[in-house]
Order: C-alpha cells, then structure tokens, then sequence
C-alpha cells in the first residue's frame, strides 16, 4: 500500500505543532464580511471641537494588518506613535492606556500605503519604503499642528 501524505498532513491542521491539543476554530471574520474600519467613531471634544477618534483596531482594518503588526510597527518607529492615549486602568508606573486616532490620522496612513499598493499587502519591506515612514511621521506632525 502506498505511503499516504495527505492523510499525514490532514493531522497538522487539527493540532498545535508539537502540541497535542487541538486548535480552536477560526471565529475571525470571513472574506466575505467587509469590515468598516470608521464603523464605531468615539466623538469627544477636544479644545472645544468635536474629532471622531478611533482604537487601533480600527488603524489595522484600515490598513489591512493585525493590532499585532501595527503595534509592532509602532514600536519599532516605522509609524508614529498614537498622538493620544486613554489612562491606564491600574495605578502601576509606565501603565499606558489605549491607543487612539484621529479620523484625518487614518486616512493619511491609507493614503500613504494605497500611493505605494501596501494596502492588504502581505508584507511590508520597510527598508525599501524608508520614504513611507518619513511621509507617514511629517503629514501625522502637519495634521497635529493644525489641528490645535
């Protein structure tokens, strides 16, 4: 009888590697589902004008990529940091709050990786997009400024 390597390789869907307990279902949205990144705007005033803000979850959707990688991202300076953030829940040092953005702030990174066809990319080689970085840092700092 013939060695069967589909039947092996079935197996590897249904477990963690090295692990024998099985991987939960995907519950993640289907392809089918188009997510609206500018969905659910929190409106507050800010120096008396009213801005939508929106969570990181809505920057990644926007752009195509998990909160992991931007957050990622972020860290690394490849974007700028989140201009605003909520307080930290605990009182403990350093504890930052959620990151949040402004609607002109997302458009802007959209903008900027749409120019470059970065968008839903799988992924983003930032040493041959130094340019996007600069972009993304100088309009963010334009917008900001302008702004208050």
């Amino acid at each position: 009888m013939p060695y069967d390597i589909d039947a092996d390789l079935a197996e590897l869907d249904r477990f963690y590697p090295g692990s024998k307990r099985p991987r939960r279902p995907y519950t993640g949205p289907s392809s089918s589902e188009s997510l609206q990144w500018d969905e659910s705007p929190v409106v507050k005033t800010l120096n008396g004008v009213k801005m939508e803000f929106f969570f990181i979850t809505s920057l990644a959707v926007a752009l195509g990529k998990s909160v992991i990688t931007v957050r990622y991202w972020e860290r690394k300076g490849f974007i700028p940091k989140a201009p605003f953030r909520l307080p930290g829940r605990k009182n403990g040092a350093g504890l930052t709050g959620k990151r949040v953005y402004t609607r002109q702030l997302i458009d802007i990174a959209v903008e900027e990786f749409g120019r470059r066809g970065l968008l839903d990319s799988d992924r983003v080689e930032w040493k041959t997009h130094e340019d996007l970085t600069i972009a993304l840092h100088g309009r963010w700092n334009d917008s900001l400024t302008t702004a208050n």
